[in-house]
């Protein structure tokens, strides 16, 4: 921004504990156009010493507010997961099925562990013990299951489907 020239109508701003610079009228019209000046921000113009609400001020253009988004009604048990490392958290030490060997074949495995960027999975018929980057998950069903309980975990299966890889299927099996 420009300073102001001598006999120009200056003015500074005042919202959350912090005081701008001082500006013209044409500066703060435009920061208000811009959204950098909410209409409950204070605005004090030069030579006075009262500060008057910037949405009082005749001339003030404010940007229209975002209409409120309702959020989506919840399903009646169905817990929301923000990402793959939350879905698979919430089945520590539980069955799961992966097709770590083959594209078309699933083993049966415990999930261990859920770290920043990969999953851990022990396959005890196998003798494997399995680290996962979560990059190789292609994807994960959540499969509901006859017998009822009173936790996500109880009442649903997690099957696992990744990119297989070579190194699993060095064991000999």
């Amino acid at each position: 921004m420009t300073q102001a020239t001598e006999g120009t109508a200056r003015y500074r701003i005042r919202h959350e504990g912090q005081t701008s610079p001082w500006m013209t009228a044409d500066q703060l019209k435009q920061a208000t156009l811009l959204g950098q000046v909410p209409p409950e921000a204070m605005v004090q113009p030069a030579g006075r010493s009262e500060w008057i609400q910037a949405g009082t001020i005749k001339g003030l253009e404010f940007p229209a507010s975002p209409e409120p988004v309702e959020p989506p009604e919840p399903l009646d048990h169905h817990p929301r997961f923000k990402t793959l490392r939350d879905l698979l958290a919430n089945f520590l030490h539980c069955p799961v099925s992966i097709n770590l060997r083959q594209t078309d074949h699933f083993d049966e495995a415990e999930l261990l562990l859920c770290c920043e960027d990969h999953f851990e999975v022990n396959l005890p018929r196998l003798k494997i013990r399995a680290f996962v980057p979560y990059a190789r998950i292609k994807a994960i069903a959540s499969i509901e299951l006859e017998e009822g309980g009173s936790q996500y975990r109880d009442t649903h299966k997690v099957r696992i489907e990744v990119d297989p890889c070579q190194a699993f299927t060095a064991s000999g099996d």
